[in-house]
C-alpha cells in the first residue's frame, strides 16, 4: 500500500511541477501587450507546450516539453479566392482539380497544391509555412488535449466541431474555412482538425520527437524525403483528426486533400 501511494505521489508531483512550468513560462501577465496581428491572422504567445504524446503512435511519442518564440498564424486554411490571387498575379500554376466545381468553392480551402506550391504562396505573401512545433502549438494551445476543443469528443455535436469522413457534418468533401466554429483551437484558429491536411515547414523523420530539441525545433536537420502533414482530412475518421496525429508526402505531391496555412514570426 506504501509503494501504491508512493508511486501516486510521485505522479501527483510529476503533474504539478509539468503544470507550474507551463504556467510560468506559457502565461501570459497583465504586464503584457500583445502585437496586432495582421488581417486574417492570430497572435500566438511564446512560451512552452506540450507535444506528441505518450499514448498515440511510434512517431507521435513521447510527450515532451517544446518552447516556440511569438509568431502569427493564419485563422483559416488558404481559400481557392486566395490562392486564385496569387495565381492571377505571379501566373504560377493552377492546383489539381482547378475544374471540380465540388471543390474550387471560393470560401473552401485550396487543394491539390504541392509543398513547393504552397512554400510559393507564403513567399510572395513574405510568410512561411508553420513549423511542426508552431502548427500543433496553434493547434493544442498549452495542454494536451487530443482534438483543438477539448480532450473529448461528443458524437452527438460533431456537425459543430470538424469535417471529417463518414460523419453528418454537413459537407461530404472540403467545407468552408470559416465554418466549425465550435471547433476552434484555444488560441482561435479554425480547421485545425479535419477539412484538409496542412503541410508544414519541416521534414519528416519518425523518430525526430526523441532527439527534438526543446527550443524551437525546426525539424530533422539535412534534406530527407517527406514533408510534414497535419491536421488530418474529410477523409479521416476523427481519430485520424487528433492534433498530435502525423503524417507525410514527397513535396511534389498534389491531391484533394492537401491545403495549408501560413506563418508570420513576430519581428
Amino acid at each position: 500500500m506504501n509503494e501504491t501511494f508512493g508511486r501516486q505521489s510521485t505522479k501527483f508531483s510529476t503533474r504539478f511541477l509539468l503544470l507550474l512550468l507551463l504556467f510560468c513560462f506559457a502565461a501570459p501577465t497583465n504586464a503584457q501587450t500583445n502585437p496586432t496581428p495582421p488581417p486574417g491572422m492570430i497572435f500566438i504567445p511564446e512560451g512552452y507546450f506540450q507535444m506528441g504524446t505518450s499514448s498515440g503512435k511510434e512517431d507521435e511519442a513521447p510527450l515532451h516539453f517544446v518552447y516556440t518564440k511569438a509568431f502569427f498564424i493564419d485563422k483559416h486554411e488558404v481559400s481557392n479566392a486566395k490562392y486564385m490571387e496569387f495565381v492571377e498575379a505571379t501566373d504560377h500554376e493552377k492546383p489539381e482539380f482547378w475544374e471540380d466545381k465540388t471543390l474550387n468553392l471560393p470560401d473552401h480551402p485550396v487543394i491539390g497544391v504541392s509543398w513547393h506550391d504552397a512554400m510559393a504562396y507564403a513567399k510572395w505573401k513574405k510568410r512561411r509555412l508553420p513549423t511542426e512545433a508552431e502548427w500543433e502549438k496553434s493547434a493544442r494551445g498549452n495542454d494536451d488535449r487530443l482534438w483543438p476543443w477539448g480532450g473529448k469528443f461528443d458524437k452527438g455535436f460533431f456537425f459543430y466541431f470538424v469535417n471529417i469522413f463518414g460523419e453528418d457534418d454537413n459537407y461530404k468533401k472540403t467545407a468552408p474555412i470559416n465554418y466549425y466554429q465550435s471547433g476552434a483551437s484555444p488560441f482561435g484558429v479554425l480547421n485545425m482538425s479535419g477539412n484538409v491536411w496542412e503541410w508544414c515547414l519541416d521534414w519528416y523523420d519518425e523518430n525526430f520527437y526523441r532527439v527534438s530539441p526543446e527550443l524551437d525545433p525546426q525539424g530533422p536537420p539535412g534534406k530527407g524525403t517527406y514533408k510534414v502533414l497535419r491536421g488530418g482530412s474529410y477523409l479521416n475518421s476523427i481519430d485520424g483528426v487528433q492534433v498530435v496525429r502525423r503524417s507525410r508526402n514527397r513535396p511534389h505531391i498534389r491531391n484533394e486533400i492537401y491545403g495549408f496555412r501560413t506563418v508570420l514570426p513576430v519581428p
